[in-house]
């Protein structure tokens, strides 16, 4: 469910407030309200008081047709569900050292999208042998692609929506390492036309190639 409300509008961002932490939140009645460069800054004063913005809420940016690109500062800490969803120019994103929360279908739909990069220091993430993806280190689980990503040799899973909606991948090579395909890993990626699995992967999850033409 998407919250229908935020507390304050400043310098063209919403937010809500808790505590002493902020939250870029969806405006609640209407998506793509962002254009151009967007940069969100690490806090933020509101009624006299000083909140560091350390989320980018549920469905944040999402539709956000003219969003250009995006800078999040190293206060933030997690990205929800959908924050960027269907950010159809946005062609790089730079996940800071500090996040370690990101939602499922986060850049689903980021079609010219082709940078992904998380910085070095991240305990949960990585971009590792600059694969333009985001890997969960721990389970080397791949988590987040797009058109120009090459999966490295040391991921073992694709995990669930790993590239849903991202139309704009036409090849994919899996690598050996690969045992499972989470579902709808690739769903939705329309003009994909060409690639292998390998005799590794033993579990490909259910609509994992849905709506592949």
């Amino acid at each position: 469910m998407v919250a229908s409300a935020y507390d304050a509008k400043i310098d063209g961002i919403y937010y809500n407030f808790s505590g002493d932490e902020a939250t870029v939140t969806y405006r609640g009645d209407v998506y793509g309200i962002y254009y151009g460069a967007v940069v969100i800054p690490a806090s933020v004063t509101y009624n006299e008081k000083t909140y560091s913005v350390t989320s980018i809420g549920n469905n944040a940016f999402e539709g956000c047709v003219g969003l250009t690109s995006i800078i999040i500062p190293s206060s933030v800490t997690s990205i929800g569900q959908y924050a960027f969803s269907g950010c159809d120019v946005l062609t790089s994103i730079i996940i800071p050292s500090s996040v370690t929360s990101i939602g499922e279908y986060a850049f689903s739909g980021c079609r010219r999208l082709t940078s992904i990069k998380v910085e070095t220091g991240n305990a949960k993430y990585d971009s590792r042998n600059n694969c333009n993806a985001i890997i969960e280190t721990e389970t080397n689980t791949l988590i987040t692609g797009c058109k120009s990503t090459v999966i490295p040799n040391s991921v073992t899973s694709i995990g669930q929506y790993a590239f849903y909606n991202c139309s704009s991948l036409t090849s994919i090579t899996i690598p050996n390492s690969v045992t499972s395909i989470g579902n709808s890993a690739f769903s939705g990626c329309s003009s994909l036309t060409s690639v292998t699995i390998p005799n590794s992967v033993t579990s490909i999850g259910s609509s994992a190639f849905w709506d592949c033409i």
